[in-house]
């Protein structure tokens, strides 16, 4: 039988590709998220037969993206804070503990599961959560807030909203990783333009129209994006 975490995330344990949360802190200082990068990824089988069978992942950074820069080695280094929702919990396998106990990784909600959030560079990142495709999104500086107060938005901790247990698997359900990007899109209120659509499927590389090129994002998802679609000058 396959389990929930392989049919709908990108990846069992964090461990794989984990920073300390505590130095990107460090790093950012005062800083508010002033970016952040949409990842969409395979969640197995399932995604070959639809891109709404997908998994969806944020990576939240404190400087804007500068798009002349984005081939250069510090881009690609930079360090952010991806954060995601699953059927995920602390004691999953040996290396998610053994992150966690070092406080690599951390769980929002502590042993109730669900939503986690860890230090992540921007080429790992859209390499293991982007193979689907990405979409690159800059926030203008009055709706920049800092990381603590978007956590105090999305996920109180009295209400245990994004808990793994509430974690539902499936097109139908308000609980899982599409529906964390959802909301937290609409809370980030980024916004982005046609050249920072980065789908992998060639076929949809070629598209002319920015609509057409986001067919890569779950549909749902992909509504909001669109709220946000700024058109180019």
């Amino acid at each position: 039988m396959v389990s929930l975490i392989q049919f709908n995330s990108s990846s069992k344990s964090s461990a794989s590709s984990a920073f300390s949360v505590q130095d990107v802190m460090n790093q950012w200082g005062n800083n508010t998220i002033a970016s952040c990068i949409l990842g969409i990824s395979k969640i197995g089988r399932a995604s070959n037969l639809s891109y709404n069978f997908s998994h969806a992942a944020l990576l939240l950074l404190d400087t804007p993206i500068d798009y002349d820069e984005e081939e250069d080695q510090n881009y690609q280094e930079r360090l952010g804070i991806l954060i995601e929702y699953g059927d995920y919990y602390p004691e999953m396998c040996k290396k998610e503990k053994e992150y966690v106990d070092k406080k690599l990784v951390i769980y929002r909600y502590g042993e109730k599961g669900g939503l986690r959030y860890y230090g992540n560079k921007y080429n790992k990142f859209i390499d293991n959560f982007g193979d689907i495709g990405y979409v690159d999104l800059n926030i203008h500086v009055n709706n920049q807030i800092t990381f603590h107060d978007f956590l105090d938005k999305i996920a109180k901790l009295e209400n245990n909203k994004w808990i793994k247990e509430k974690y539902h698997v499936g097109l139908s359900g308000n609980f899982n990783c599409q529906n964390f990007a959802m909301e937290a899109l609409n809370i980030l209120k980024p916004y982005f333009k046609f050249a920072n659509i980065y789908p992998r499927d060639n076929n949809l590389v070629m598209k002319k129209k920015y609509f057409q090129k986001l067919e890569f994002v779950p549909d749902n998802i992909r509504e909001i994006l669109i709220k946000y679609y700024v058109k180019s000058k």
